[in-house]
């Protein structure tokens, strides 16, 4: 059984304070699951942070992560979504991830040490969240055709 207790002290335990600020547990949608963060960190920083993982999901889903640095708001440095799944799941037609694990970190901060922690945290975490792949994933609507064949003849 997943508590949200025991995933905000696995989010936690990858802090590195003060740099590496913010972890972040969400789904492919773009929903918040949980979070860890600095305490002097708003809540609206950690909304906003969610919001441009969220974004970044075709990214993540062609490559398996994504990483940037946030414009416009330059006390959120950068970000690196990473997404969390079993490998034998990326096999699928169908593959979508479990969740997203998002860091927010400075800018001057180690991405090496960044993407470390991620994928150790992103390959734990999804050991017990792939028990409940069918309850987490949405599956994809099956393609569909167009209804407009062709341009509408000028007169």
């Amino acid at each position: 059984m997943l508590k949200l207790s025991t995933l905000h002290t696995y989010l936690n335990q990858v802090l590195d304070l003060p740099d590496l600020h913010t972890a972040i547990l969400l789904t492919p949608t773009g929903q918040l699951i949980s979070y860890a963060s600095d305490p002097s960190r708003s809540k609206e920083d950690v909304r906003s942070v969610v919001g441009l993982s969220g974004d970044s999901f075709l990214e993540v889903e062609e490559q398996g992560f994504a990483t940037f640095e946030i414009k416009g708001k330059p006390h959120l440095g950068s970000i690196y979504v990473l997404a969390v799944n079993e490998a034998q799941d990326e096999t699928q037609d169908s593959w979508q991830p479990l969740m997203l694990l998002a860091l927010n970190f400075s800018n001057g901060y180690d991405q090496e040490a960044v993407r470390l922690k991620a994928k150790a945290l992103a390959a734990h975490l999804a050991k017990s969240l792939s028990k409940y792949r069918d309850y987490l994933v949405v599956p994809r609507p099956p393609p569909t055709s167009s209804n407009i064949s062709s341009p509408t003849p000028v007169r």
